[in-house]
């Protein structure tokens, strides 16, 4: 039998502010949640065949256009530039299925050389998709642990994850934080949206990096206990919101 619950005067059952009465640092009843269960998503850019601008697709954002950086999990659309504090960074080799076979994440490994023999265990080399192309494919991946700072003043834990043409952009990104000094998370950058060409001809979004300074204390705070949760291995990337943006990841 439900149990109801009398309010006091006019106070609301839901309250977007944390009462006064309320212990800020209490976490009762995250007992049982394990490493698993805590994943962080990813930064996408949508494409012009993203199915994120597809309205039958399950991934359709309403509202979303080519060039807007989204969250792969909330679908959140936050425009064409965010600022983002980079946290953690960790260089990977992820397989990936064909986006023509239907896509999909299939492990993540911190050699070439454990990827490569995964390929062998499992015999994914030289299998071919619907048009002749391979069916699994091995792109060593940068994954830049970050923050987005948005305009009310809220912090999101999130991803970017840098493959294929990101690579040259992930590179120069770590080239202008290691410049700059200090813990990777002391400083904010401007993240955009930028239209590039891939080998082929083809046109797309690509990231672009330009710095903006100096966190203030309280994100930098928050950010040392991201680093420490992700470097302790407590955290990480959400694996299906990579498969949620595999357009993004593995077209260009």
């Amino acid at each position: 039998m439900a149990k109801a619950i009398k309010k006091k005067d006019d106070t609301a059952m839901v309250s977007t502010e944390r009462p006064e009465w309320m212990e800020d640092d209490s976490m009762r009843g995250q007992e049982g949640v394990g490493v698993d269960d805590l994943t962080i998503p990813r930064l996408g850019v949508i494409q012009d065949l993203s199915p994120q601008r597809k309205k039958t697709a399950p991934e359709y954002i309403e509202g979303a256009d080519s060039g807007m950086l989204f969250n792969t999990v909330t679908g959140r659309l936050y425009g064409t530039e965010v600022m983002f504090v980079p946290v953690y960074y960790r260089k990977e080799w992820v397989i990936w299925k064909s986006v023509n076979a239907g896509g999909g994440f299939n492990g993540a490994f911190p050699t070439e050389a454990g990827a490569r023999a995964e390929f062998s265990e499992k015999e994914m080399e030289g299998q071919l998709d619907d048009k002749g192309n391979d069916l699994y494919e091995i792109n060593d991946t940068g994954q830049q642990f970050g923050l987005v700072l948005n305009d009310d003043g809220s912090v999101e834990d999130i991803v970017m994850s840098m493959s294929k043409s990101k690579r040259k952009v992930d590179r120069q990104f770590n080239t202008m934080i290691k410049m700059a000094g200090r813990d990777r998370f002391s400083r904010v950058y401007k993240i955009s949206a930028v239209e590039d060409q891939n080998a082929a001809g083809q046109d797309y979004f690509n990231f672009g990096v330009a710095p903006l300074g100096f966190v203030n204390e309280d994100t930098f705070l928050y950010a040392e206990k991201m680093y420490e949760a992700i470097s302790s291995g407590a955290k990480d990337v959400n694996r299906d919101s990579e498969s949620a943006a595999a357009a993004d990841s593995a077209e260009y």
